[in-house]
Formats: structure tokens, C-alpha cells, sequence
């Protein structure tokens, strides 16, 4: 039996599973800044030392593991599992990018600031 003859049918819940998955390692990233955001109020050195790392831990550790999960669900979908693993990097890492830079507009323009971090304007 070929790769053809083995995803010819039923694809369907298959990429919707991907889209999901997709969708909590957003989520994830959202619940994990959320959880931290308290680290983001820095009164000393030592402070932003400890917020930087644990900001790198969250940033590479969810991309590693979006990477991780993107190849296994291609390789399952339809046997593309680099292609994507990319595409799961360049989600999150896009949704990363844009969750910081609308949360900062929101702080500084007169809106709830600490919604994924503190910002200081």
C-alpha cells in the first residue's frame, strides 16, 4: 500500500486535528504568560534577570515543543511532518510577536495593562 492509497479518505478530521492542536499551542502560550505575568514587575536587577530567563524558557521551550508536535501531526496527516513543524513554528511564533505588540499598544494607549506581561511605557 502507497502513501496515496493510505490518506485517500477521512483526511478531513485529520487536518481539523491539526488545526486544533495548532490552536492550543496559542493557547498555551497565552496560559503560560498569563501565569507569569507577576514576574514581569521588576523592582531590581535580580528581578529581571529571573523574569528574562524564565520569559526564554517559555518562548524556546513552546516552540521546541510546537515544532515537536507539528512534525508528529504532519508526519500522521499526510506524511510532511518538516513542513509542518515549520508551520506550527511560524504560527506560534507569529501569535507570539503579535500578542506582545497588541498587549503593549493596549498598555500604553490608556487600556488594561498586565494582560500577558506588565508594560512600562
Amino acid at each position: 500500500m502507497t502513501g496515496a492509497e493510505r490518506n485517500r479518505g477521512g483526511t478531513g478530521g485529520r487536518w481539523m486535528l491539526a488545526a486544533a492542536l495548532l490552536f492550543f499551542c496559542v493557547a498555551g502560550y497565552v496560559g503560560a504568560m498569563r501565569a507569569t505575568v507577576g514576574l514581569s514587575l521588576v523592582e531590581s536587577d535580580a528581578d529581571a534577570a529571573r523574569r528574562d530567563l524564565v520569559y526564554s524558557v517559555i518562548h524556546v521551550g513552546l516552540l521546541v515543543g510546537a515544532a515537536m508536535v507539528g512534525f508528529v501531526t504532519g508526519k500522521w496527516v499526510n506524511g510532511l511532518g518538516l513542513a509542518f513543524a515549520v508551520l506550527f513554528v511560524v504560527v506560534l511564533a507569529t501569535a507570539m510577536v503579535g500578542l506582545q505588540v497588541v498587549t503593549f499598544e493596549v498598555a500604553c494607549s490608556g487600556g488594561p495593562n498586565g494582560l500577558i506581561r506588565h508594560w512600562h511605557c
